[in-house]
């Protein structure tokens, strides 16, 4: 079969591309696969029009990548680039030119869903494995305007007052012009830079500024944009039409099942399927032993608002003084400087504080070494999550996981099994499950015992195999 896959910047190391990337090379070996992607996420823009050039960047599969197309990662102000036909043209030759018998949609940003429309036009079957919510809500994360768990698109007016929120002076057509001229033109944009010092025209500098660590408390229902309402409108409709018209849609959880069914995707051609982990395919066994006087909670991923870090530290600062004596809070992964700065500004004034430690960085290779410092791990995400890889990651090294009751954690976390379960969003809750298991150290090793085994790259790309096999 000839299989193309629609992902990210296959470079990008976190998020879905970490599962995209060694799909395509997994599927490579059995089946000729395509891969492509939208410069916009690397910002290559230039001035020689709207095309797709093969990368030589990437070795095991056939790698393309879209350049100057309308499209990037957020069109907050252009909403109509998400589902417009303005890539059907170009998309269609493609697919025509490399005889593509299979379209798997895993990353869709930058493109427009109108691509599954050309696809089934010209034949070709449709897959679409839905990670995050970028079919109902422009933002994807579903995290609204008070940085809140949101519920979905029910209401217009919400959503638009959410959109104009994030806009914020936002205009895609002005980043793009600004990167084609830094890309093409580089000495004559550093010679513009100098002589007239148009800052605001260049990418701005890095500012310290305090994040607002809080759930916001503002009101929706006095704001009306009736334009962008009905544009919202439309992009949902024409979304959700889309994934009814693909040929399958996957569901890396429950949750994502529960939430397309709920606005409007036909439940008959949805299937729950969990992804396969690379780190999976090597699984050795944890080797630490729990020091019940030195319990070690851990998180590993991006350290950001929307996986919930500050609840974490917040939790540890909340306990009472004898409990975070008998523990520490390791902390790995990319941060924002301002919003751990934000951080570091409540928990110095905390007298344990260097119990919270944060190693910044690290390297997908390091994993299993980071595991290994690790008791019991703490994934307090703050948006609908639907299956992050961060859990794969620890059940492949043997960590029970502590996360709260929301997106996909459900499926794969079992209350008093193989972790805890606490109340989506609460510190309260969060910091009685970390007391829990201080006052219960041995649970830590009952829980690693019963975690499930995690499925493989190699075992999900031959379910998939199944999949296109069946369709074509």
């Amino acid at each position: 079969m000839r299989i193309l896959i629609i992902g990210d910047y296959p470079k990008r190391i976190g998020g879905v591309t970490n599962y995209t990337r060694p799909l395509a090379f997994e599927l490579s070996k059995s089946q000729e696969t395509f891969y492509l992607y939208n410069g916009a996420s690397t910002d290559n823009f230039d001035f020689r029009g709207i095309r797709i050039e093969e990368s030589k960047e990437f070795s095991g599969f056939r790698c393309f990548e879209l350049i100057n197309g309308q499209g990037i990662e957020k069109n907050y102000d252009n909403l109509d680039v998400d589902t417009s036909d303005w890539f059907d043209r170009l998309f269609r030759a493609f697919i025509k030119k490399h005889e593509i018998e299979i379209i798997h949609i895993n990353e869709i940003f930058g493109f427009s869903s109108a691509m599954i429309n050309v696809a089934r036009q010209s034949g070709i079957k449709v897959v679409v494995t839905v990670h995050e919510y970028w079919w109902l809500c422009p933002h994807r994360v579903m995290v609204d305007f008070n940085n809140k768990i949101c519920d979905g698109p029910y209401n217009m007016q919400k959503c638009s007052y959410c959109v104009h929120k994030k806009l914020n002076g936002v205009s895609s057509t002005y980043k793009k012009r600004r990167e084609k001229i830094r890309n093409s033109l580089p000495a004559s944009f550093k010679l513009i830079k100098a002589i007239f010092g148009l800052k605001k025209f260049f990418r701005p500098e890095k500012t310290d500024k305090i994040v607002d660590l809080e759930f916001g408390s503002a009101d929706f229902t006095a704001f009306k944009n009736q334009k962008l309402e009905d544009q919202l409108s439309i992009r949902l409709n024409k979304n959700i039409a889309a994934l009814n018209s693909a040929n399958l849609i996957i569901g890396v959880s429950e949750d994502v099942k529960d939430k397309l069914t709920a606005y409007g995707v036909n439940p008959a051609i949805v299937l729950v399927q969990h992804i396969g982990s690379t780190i999976a395919e090597n699984k050795t066994a944890h080797i630490k032993e729990v020091n019940k006087e030195k319990i070690v909670f851990g998180f590993i991923g991006g350290i950001g608002y929307y996986k919930g870090v500050h609840q974490l530290v917040d939790a540890f600062t909340r306990m009472p003084d004898s409990y975070k004596e008998k523990c520490v809070v390791e902390l790995y992964g990319k941060y924002d400087s301002n919003y751990l700065n934000s951080i570091n500004k409540f928990l110095k004034l905390d007298k344990y504080a260097e119990k919270v430690r944060f190693h910044g960085r690290y390297n997908p290779e390091d994993v299993r070494d980071i595991t290994n410092t690790i008791d019991i791990m703490v994934l307090p995400s703050l948006c609908a999550d639907t299956a992050p890889q961060t859990i794969f990651e620890s059940f492949s090294c043997e960590l029970p996981i502590i996360a709260p009751k929301v997106g996909g954690f459900p499926d794969f976390v079992k209350d008093n099994v193989n972790g805890l379960i606490y109340q989506e969003a609460s510190v309260d809750s969060l910091k009685e499950k970390l007391m829990y298991i201080i006052d219960n150290p041995h649970l830590v090793g009952i829980f690693r015992r019963q975690i499930p085994e995690v499925k493989t790259i190699s075992q999900n790309c031959s379910e998939l195999v199944e999949v296109y096999k069946s369709l074509v």
